[in-house]
């Protein structure tokens, strides 16, 4: 008898999910009887008012119960017992709270079984009332001034360039950012029937712009140290395009020195108001000597040019092994010198570049790891869906977001580095901002916000402040 009182207890599953925007909750229990009886033990009474208790408040509860028996005895009068079992947890049910019209009533004899009726101990698992309860989680309110909104305001301008399919071509961004991209890059010719392929560009270079596209460095929350993050996508018509042909296209970012050990990120998330994670390529790889690079891209060429010869196409069908050779030179020289002459002509005063290889669209970054172990470190200001908050670290181009904790901001950064934060409120459609400085092992200081008349007076205040 000893065991059976033990299953009486509730064998209980929980879970939640969202569909279509409606989020619900559900969870199954079932409750356990001794043979030929349909009464409550006293235990299996504290459980389901404990249940209905912590139930009986949701919205648009709806209950299920259903009666079961072991196979012991004549089939009917089963029946007759598992709608009994079911009844005496229904009005159990009731007593404490549960309206009448949300629970669901259903018996099922000795037909649905989940142990053999061999066995006492199958005839023990087979003697319950199964229970379902299904509830809607109301979403919150929308608040007043949600910052995401303000996010979306904050995030730069996408260039737009129209390019032909066929041609090498060399896109340069405003602030200095290269895009090679290479003849064929998506395809043959027929992959766009458009006049031009659409390609989207822009690209992260300084801190305040990392805060605009809502961008930091961390991968898979390990610190990163970024040299350059730029935003590449392809279109014909409507249709986002893929890149077809391996070491087809390379971003070349301006650096004032090199940096180990920088490898390539891909950046990942949901939407744009999201916080982003970079994940490490497989495939990409960055240069930092020009003279390497100019080799790749000669042999990338030449594997290209070899493979149309035995298409006879692009007018270099039927041309000898040498002949090609000396064409391929010839390009990949005149892209090369185009690329330098841009550098050293308009944008920079040296020839210093990350070249950093592209397999896929979206956001890239160009990043090592930072080998600092890191630590919680809190900043005094209220965290909450009005405000958001960034942290940069001086050493490095290195930025963090920060996270809620104890309605203040938590950042996991190093011990000993000092740092400029960033917070931004957007409260009744008006922005909002604090700057403050100091160093990861000391407590934060006092926060002020001061308050904008437009985005584009915010955005200046941030590029100001780490222009100092």
């Amino acid at each position: 008898m000893k065991l059976v009182k033990t299953l009486f207890s509730i064998c209980l599953l929980t879970a939640v999910s969202n569909t279509f925007g409606q989020t619900t909750g559900k969870v199954q229990a079932a409750v356990y009887f001794e043979s030929a009886k349909f009464d409550l033990s006293d235990s299996s009474k504290i459980y389901l008012k404990a249940f209905a208790d912590s139930l009986k408040i949701k919205a648009k509860l709806q209950f299920s119960v259903s009666g079961n028996t072991d196979a012991v005895g004549d089939s009917i009068f089963n029946v007759r017992l598992s709608e009994n079992r079911s009844r005496e947890v229904r009005r159990y049910f009731i007593e404490n709270g549960i309206d009448s019209n949300k629970i669901k009533i259903g018996y099922n004899g000795e037909n649905k079984p989940l142990a053999d009726n061999e066995s006492e101990t199958g005839k023990q698992k087979n003697r319950r009332v199964d229970i379902a309860a299904k509830w809607e989680i109301p979403k919150p309110p929308e608040p007043k001034g949600d910052v995401r909104e303000l996010i979306a305001l904050l995030a730069n301008p996408v260039s737009r360039f129209c390019v032909s399919g066929n041609r090498d071509t060399v896109l340069f961004s405003e602030r200095g950012t290269k895009l090679v991209i290479l003849a064929r890059a998506f395809g043959d010719e027929k992959v766009c029937k458009e006049e031009c392929i659409a390609i989207e560009f822009k690209d992260a270079l300084t801190k305040a712009d990392m805060i605009f596209d809502n961008l930091t460095t961390l991968s898979n929350g390990k610190l990163l140290e970024s040299g350059g993050m730029a935003y590449i996508n392809a279109k014909c018509g409507k249709k986002n395009l893929r890149l077809k042909t391996p070491n087809s296209m390379f971003l070349v970012f301006p650096t004032d020195t090199f940096k180990e050990d920088m490898k390539v990120f891909m950046g990942q998330r949901n939407s744009e108001i999201d916080a982003i994670n970079w994940n490490q390529s497989k495939k990409d790889k960055v240069w930092t000597a020009d003279e390497d690079f100019h080799n790749q891209l000669h042999d990338q060429l030449l594997a290209e040019a070899m493979k149309n010869r035995k298409k006879g196409c692009l007018g270099i069908g039927g041309m000898s092994k040498k002949k090609i050779e000396e064409r391929v030179k010839a390009r990949g020289d005149e892209l090369h010198a185009q690329m330098n002459e841009e550098i050293a002509s308009k944008i920079f005063d040296n020839d210093l570049n990350y070249i950093v290889s592209v397999s896929k669209m979206g956001w890239v970054n160009c990043d090592r790891f930072m080998n600092q172990n890191p630590k919680e470190y809190l900043v005094n200001t209220p965290a909450n869906s009005t405000t958001t908050s960034f942290m940069a670290l001086n050493s490095s181009r290195s930025l963090v977001n920060g996270f809620p904790k104890d309605k203040k901001f938590q950042f996991t950064v190093p011990a000993g580095l000092a740092y400029k934060f960033v917070g931004i409120k957007y409260e009744d459609k008006k922005p909002s901002l604090a700057t403050m400085e100091g160093n990861t092992s000391d407590p934060s200081n006092p926060v002020v916000y001061k308050s904008f008349d437009s985005i584009a007076d915010l955005k200046e205040a941030i590029k100001a402040y780490f222009s100092k």
